[in-house]
């Protein structure tokens, strides 16, 4: 008999198979699912963590001070993004991290859902990155505290008294008191040392060595802050009488901070261009006006003067200027001092001074001393007294800070902006849009030659007294600005007398400050114009260096770096610059040669560009790096330089996370 095949073995295999395909399936199926889905959750996480670095740079822009501006910015940026807080389960929350004040953390969380792991019991998940953003606070140019530039001795200021050669306090005794800031007139070559000048004068001078021209025929250069770098914008139309007395290749500037609780009154030194007769051909400290361009006595109207505009913008954010907002101007008319200068003994011992009404240009003649001559200025007021034909108020202070002073009743940090703009005699810009960008169709006959001198500073409203505890010597602050500061931005130009007597000499000046947040970063120090200095017995020799904060040594050759020499708007073109002479006490490149016995200035003229690589750290981040001169015997005059200082790149950038 044939036996019966056994089916029951078989029957038991297709269920295990078809068993095995579900398992299977809901596997391959959990796998297609978590790629989707793990695919989706990458791609979110992407655009989480983008938007969290959006936000993060667009917030600390407002750092430091004003972290709810910083807050609402991070905010609105992380909106466009697409992750707006509090929207569909978002949450942007930025803090600043424990112990920074100009960085900025922004946490973006999110709920990302699932589709295909859905369907096995797997929910929505959050994803959550972050980003911090650290922004560079501008670099502190000039001096510290609220002080910039130096005032003329009060015993010896030239209207009661003669000027001094060796004063006790002021211009010329030490320390920060060896420069004062310079303006000069756009009719000035670039050569006499300021180089925002077009240079339409004086077109046989040749700057550095070789000889090349830096006449009417090269571009001019432009203050750091200026419509042409598009780092200042032209003023809102609602204001159109302060862009009038703004000049388009900009001003000079500086920066005002005025901590919460803090009111200030901002005061110039010397506001109006008013040469007397002493161009500082002697060893007399002066403020340097006349320097042989200006006649005995004025007979008529003479453009070489300038009329001195100063404006004061709010600034909302130190990472841009074109939203600054104009709340005051002041515009000081020049005049003639001749007959002020030692209580007018060359005018039958009758002090007075002439100026130029801007309607007639007929000279008109004064008895007295202007208030506002050789005298620290309100800019925030209209000055009282006889200077009322030399000051015009273009618009009124009214904008909330207080009355005639800045007063910060917040409780964040507020910043303003001083713009220093030289003007033709009449008030008239010497450059007011794109058409006058070019120097070639000025010259001396429609341009100013004006050397201006002057000094700013903050103090206590209805005081003289100085604001800010960084103030040399130091003296105990009025309490209504003790942390309120100045400093200028992005570049200055200053003239710094130097008498060296019968023997060689040296002394240091106070140049910029660096937050410590610049640890390990590299800036750039231009410097324009430096050493020109005349000697009276024979060939000597002069050299230029920089210190570091803290102490009388050079940085080393490792920590800056000579970029070369460049010729007026020209780039880079090393001229052997003599680094690491022996008179700077070693090899260090941060000494440099400036005037070469009998060959003379060996940068007149030209820009010499130096890198600093910022040390890890510093005894005093507070301290300044300062300017050194040393100089052989017999030097004498003085020497009018300016100097840019800036960050080598963006200083708005995300930190390592």
């Amino acid at each position: 008999m044939r036996p019966r095949p056994i089916r029951k073995g078989r029957r038991a295999d297709r269920g295990q198979v078809m068993l095995l395909f579900a398992l299977m399936a809901v596997l391959l199926l959990a796998i297609a699912g978590l790629a989707v889905d793990a695919g989706m959750s990458y791609f979110s996480s992407d655009q989480v963590e983008r938007a969290a670095a959006a936000a993060a740079l667009a917030g600390v822009a407002y750092l430091p001070g004003d972290f709810p501006a910083a807050e609402n910015a991070a905010w609105v940026e992380a909106s466009r993004n697409g992750f707006t807080n509090g929207v569909n389960h978002v949450v942007v929350t930025p803090v600043q991290p424990a112990g920074t004040t100009n960085e900025l953390k922004v946490t973006v969380t999110t709920s990302v859902p699932t589709t295909f792991l859905a369907l096995v019991g797997f929910g929505a998940h959050p994803v959550t990155r972050d980003a911090t953003a650290e922004f560079l606070p501008p670099i502190a140019l000039g001096q510290p505290g609220a002080l910039q530039g130096s005032a003329l001795s009060a015993s010896c200021d030239g209207i009661t008294t003669k000027y001094c050669a060796s004063p006790g306090t002021g211009l010329g005794s030490g320390g920060s008191n060896f420069y004062f800031e310079r303006s000069e007139g756009y009719g000035n070559p670039r050569s006499e040392g300021d180089p925002y000048t077009p240079t339409p004068d004086e077109q046989t001078i040749k700057c550095g060595t070789p000889n090349v021209s830096c006449d009417a025929s090269s571009n001019p250069d432009y203050h750091v802050i200026s419509q042409p770098l598009n780092s200042e914008n032209s003023v809102s139309p609602s204001y159109p009488t302060v862009a009038q007395y703004l000049n388009y290749t900009g001003g000079s500037n500086y920066l005002i901070t005025v901590p919460a609780g803090n009111s200030v009154d901002v005061q110039v030194y010397n506001p109006s261009f008013a040469p007397d007769s002493n161009d500082q051909s002697n060893t007399q400290y002066t403020y340097h006006e006349d320097d042989g361009h200006f006649p005995g006595t004025a007979s008529a109207v003479d453009t070489d003067y300038s009329a001195m505009s100063y404006t004061l913008f709010s600034v909302p954010t130190l990472s841009s200027d074109l939203q600054d907002t104009p709340i005051s101007q002041v515009v000081f008319l020049p005049f003639d001092a001749t007959c002020i200068y030692d209580n007018g003994t060359s005018c039958g011992n009758q002090p007075s001074y002439t100026w130029f009404p801007t309607a007639t240009g007929t000279p008109t003649k004064v008895n007295g001393v202007p208030n506002i001559y050789h005298a620290w200025t309100s800019v925030l007021d209209t000055p009282t007294g006889n200077d009322s034909n030399l000051v015009d108020t273009t618009m009124t202070y009214n904008n909330g800070y207080g009355v005639n002073e800045l007063s910060n009743t917040g409780t964040t940090t507020l910043y303003f902006r001083l713009e220093v703009d030289t003007l033709q005699w009449d008030r008239a810009q010497t450059c007011g849009s794109a058409t006058c960008a070019k120097p070639e169709a000025y010259t001396n006959n429609s341009q100013s030659t004006a050397h201006k001198g002057y000094a700013v500073r903050l103090v206590a409203p209805t005081t003289s007294l100085i604001c800010s505890q960084d103030n040399p010597p130091a003296t105990s602050p009025p309490a209504a600005c003790q942390t309120a500061t100045m400093a200028a931005m992005g570049d200055m130009t200053v003239y710094t007398p130097i008498e060296s007597g019968s023997t060689p000499s040296s002394f240091s000046i106070p140049l910029f400050q660096l937050d410590p947040s610049y640890a390990n970063q590299y800036i750039d120090v231009d410097i324009f114009d430096i050493g020109d200095i005349t000697f009276t017995g024979g060939p000597q020799y002069a050299y230029v260096g920089i210190q570091e904060p803290g102490g009388t040594t050079f940085p080393a050759n490792t920590i800056i770096t000579d970029l070369g020499d460049s010729y007026p708007m020209q780039g880079n073109a090393p001229v052997g610059s003599a680094w690491g002479t022996g008179a700077c006490g070693g090899t260090e490149t941060a000494c440099f040669m400036t005037n070469n016995g009998g060959a003379g200035a060996t940068f007149n003229g030209q820009w010499v560009q130096l890198q600093i690589r910022v040390p890890p750290s510093l005894p005093d981040w507070n301290a300044y790096w300062n300017l050194v001169y040393y100089v052989d015997q017999d030097a004498q005059a003085g020497d009018t330089f300016a100097v840019q200082v800036g960050f080598a790149g963006s200083p708005d950038r995300l930190l390592p996370s």
